[in-house]
């Protein structure tokens, strides 16, 4: 059994927090959570969620730990993260959820403090290998100890990138991610960094023009895509689900319902259980808790002279942990 502690316990701490206990439990044993929080919010916001619901299980909070399922896990309060008593409680996988530390250098605090690998739940900022699961699995291996999960935008358009540029070439492209919003925005108007000027603005109240890095991840998964794909980010006045649009020109003439044909082909083929694709006329709130890292709606799929338009939707969170952690578990032996 995998032994994993949870540095940072926010929404994507929290969601993979439950995802593990409701179908990883026999191979995945979280141990510790390290977070500023303490042991009674964390239960409550485990128990408890506004979009997942209640979770099923039983939590509760006991002094300086949660018991979860009849299972201890301890709290930690550790700003540095080379303090984490990762060693004496012989965690074999951190899962970095903070936001905080996404570079080499700051999570080798976590192996220099006794973990085995780290792994973090967002694109890092250096170059820290990037994995997509369906896309590059190749690149993991026992000799990494530290890699990075990638976006959930990135996670969104890479599968369909891939099937889609193996299939005819992508020439370019551009990507829109229409994203909801999250905690790094505010509830009401209220200052931030300046360089973010119109992140500032209420998060529920406005669709705001924002950045993106999947189209630089992208260009680092695919080397010879780098520097013909960008693209931007819309933040919208919904809590969870967004839809990646990706407008390609392809390097031979397609037509929109062999590119359907190819997604199909995939998705039923070898990106099941990551690729999906849905016929029926659903909106966002249908894919939340989906478990897919992008869901195609075929009814929008446009093809004008070569140029082609796809959307997919992930749901944002939840994708960060589900399959991941079975596949990881397979790929990537941590004893």
């Amino acid at each position: 059994m995998i032994r994993v502690a949870i540095n940072g316990y926010g929404r994507i701490g929290r969601v993979v927090h439950r995802q593990l206990l409701q179908r990883f439990s026999k191979e995945i044993e979280v141990v510790a959570i390290n977070a500023s929080s303490d042991a009674t919010m964390r239960a409550y916001l485990l128990k408890y969620d506004t979009l997942h619901g209640r979770f099923e299980g039983t939590v509760e909070a006991d002094g300086e730990h949660l018991k979860v399922n009849e299972k201890t896990v301890h709290v930690i309060r550790e700003k540095d993260p080379a303090k984490c008593p990762w060693k004496d409680l012989k965690i074999d996988l951190v899962i970095e959820s903070s936001g905080k530390f996404r570079s080499r250098d700051t999570c080798e605090m976590h192996l220099k403090a006794g973990a085995k690998a780290v792994l973090i739940t967002a694109p890092p900022k250096d170059d820290v290998t990037m994995i997509v699961r369906g896309v590059n699995d190749h690149l993991l291996k026992e000799s990494l100890p530290i890699i990075s999960a990638a976006s959930c935008t990135t996670n969104s358009i890479a599968p369909v990138i891939k099937v889609l540029d193996a299939w005819k070439g992508i020439a370019r492209g551009l990507i829109c991610t229409t994203h909801s919003y999250t905690t790094s925005q505010n509830l009401l108007d209220n200052s931030t960094d300046s360089s973010k000027l119109r992140i500032s603005r209420a998060a529920a109240l406005n669709i705001i023009p924002s950045t993106t890095g999947a189209a630089k991840a992208v260009g680092k998964i695919f080397p010879h895509l780098h520097g013909k794909l960008d693209g931007m980010a819309l933040r919208v006045p919904m809590p969870d689900v967004s839809a990646s649009y990706l407008a390609l020109q392809m390097k031979e003439p397609v037509t929109a319902e062999q590119v359907n044909s190819q997604l199909k082909k995939a998705a039923a083929g070898e990106l099941k259980g990551i690729l999906a694709v849905e016929e029926g006329l659903l909106v966002s709130s249908d894919y939340i808790s989906d478990p897919h890292s992008s869901t195609v709606d075929l009814e929008s799929t446009i093809v004008v002279d070569g140029r082609i338009k796809v959307e997919g939707k992930p749901d944002f969170a939840w994708i960060c942990g589900d399959e991941f952690f079975a596949w990881l578990e397979r790929h990537y032996p941590m004893r």
